[in-house]
């Protein structure tokens, strides 16, 4: 009883030092004002003597840490906070992609959670000279697929906006290499992506669905935003263009919903209009540099893994490039001068063993298969440079949507 007394008695004081690991924490005490930044000396008041205190330590780019100070040990004075350092954030990636309906294949606006490191360090070494390109701190804007203009360093891509009432838009955004400022090259409020080059770089087709519910194929001066002109003029879903970089081609292949269409499939267009062509079922076509074949992306019949393959220009030849039943194949370019082929697989696995895209390069004929990039966070869409010096691509590492580039570093052909 007597013990009981003491505990419960007069108001006991107690002097004590707070730190944290690491230094430097804003410390709060019981969660009201910050009593200071680690380490602290304070002094303590325990009336019981029974009552505790609770203490948070918070450090950015850390969690929380958390610790008790209790009166008893009476002789316990120095009091300890571990912070856990953060390493990886969920980030929110907002995209055009066809999605099957009960009215066949549709576009709609996806949005799904990606997860991003923080630290922004690329340690693979079959890269150098990783940089990021743009400027963008806000978690909340994704960015779409990009691509560099094929006469200039000059980078288009669109940039996804969420406005305040819930609605999304798009326009495409141009940035001369080596400068953070860019410029709108599309405005409106509606979705304008996808965007392709002409061989000459002074025009850009580009997907947009400006006068409807679907995406039909427009063309822009790449200096905008005047003279917009409508290339497609059908009642399909017209997206992914890719202009041929022969000029004696005039041709644009692009991936098109037709309605009521069970699949994706991919069409043509001569550049300045005319007859549009149905060649093949697939997803996000790219013609070779030399103007004779077609890169595209269709799911196995029988695994639903989406893989590569490439056809002729024509439609004919179709052949199957990947066969697998563990990863896809997302978003494949070819180099300039049609020796390589990027592309983003979820091949690759995180140091959490989890499986990621990242950047990796194949030849035309499947081998030399190389991993590039291995950061762990969402890489995706890699372009070339014209000159193929560079690989421009997506990605979501340190916490926000950026374009990053590096040099990647490649077998001996």
């Amino acid at each position: 009883m007597a013990a009981a007394a003491l505990l419960t008695g007069c108001v006991a004081t107690k002097t004590v030092t707070i730190k944290s690991s690491p230094y430097g924490a804003a410390i709060f005490v019981n969660g009201k004002q910050q009593a200071g930044i680690s380490p602290i000396i304070t002094t303590l008041d325990f009336k019981p003597r029974t009552a505790t205190y609770d203490v948070t330590a918070r450090l950015p780019g850390f969690q929380d840490g958390r610790a008790t100070i209790a009166y008893l040990p009476k002789e316990q004075t120095e009091y300890s906070v571990n912070l856990e350092k953060i390493e990886t954030v969920s980030i929110e990636l907002i995209s055009v992609e066809p999605q099957q309906s009960d009215k066949g294949v549709k576009l709609a606006l996806v949005r799904k959670p990606t997860l991003a490191y923080l630290e922004v360090i690329e340690r693979s070494p079959n890269v150098a000279s990783v940089t990021r390109v743009t400027a963008n701190e806000d978690n909340s804007v994704s960015i779409d697929t990009p691509v560099v203009s094929p006469t200039e360093d000059v980078l288009l891509f669109g940039e996804f906006v969420k406005e305040d009432k819930g609605s999304t838009y798009c326009n495409l955004q141009k940035q001369k290499i080596g400068s953070s400022a860019k410029t709108r090259l599309t405005y409106g409020k509606y979705l304008d992506t996808f965007p392709a080059f002409t061989p000459n770089g002074k025009r850009v087709v580009f997907s947009s669905n400006r006068t409807g519910s679907n995406l039909i194929l427009w063309i822009v001066s790449a200096e905008g935003p005047g003279g917009i002109a409508m290339l497609t003029h059908t009642l399909a879903e017209d997206f992914s263009p890719s202009v041929s970089q022969e000029t004696n081609n005039n041709l644009v292949v692009f991936e098109s919903n037709p309605p009521n269409a069970e699949e994706p499939q991919i069409w043509s267009v001569p550049l300045d209009g005319g007859m549009e062509t149905q060649l093949r079922e697939g997803e996000y076509p790219q013609i070779s540099p030399d103007g004779r074949k077609i890169l595209f992306i269709r799911p196995d019949k029988i695994t639903k893994k989406r893989q590569l393959w490439f056809m002729n220009i024509e439609g004919s030849g179709e052949t199957q490039l990947t066969q697998n039943t563990d990863y896809e194949i997302f978003s494949a370019r070819w180099s300039p001068d049609g020796k390589w082929i990027a592309y983003a697989s979820d091949e690759g696995l995180d140091s959490q063993k989890r499986h990621n895209r990242d950047i990796w390069v194949m030849t035309p004929d499947g081998s030399k298969r190389t991993q590039l990039t291995t950061n762990g966070s969402y890489d995706d869409s890699p372009c070339w440079d014209s000159k193929g010096e560079y690989i421009y691509f997506r990605s979501n590492r340190g916490g926000a949507w950026n374009i990053w580039r590096f040099k990647p570093i490649l077998a001996a052909q």
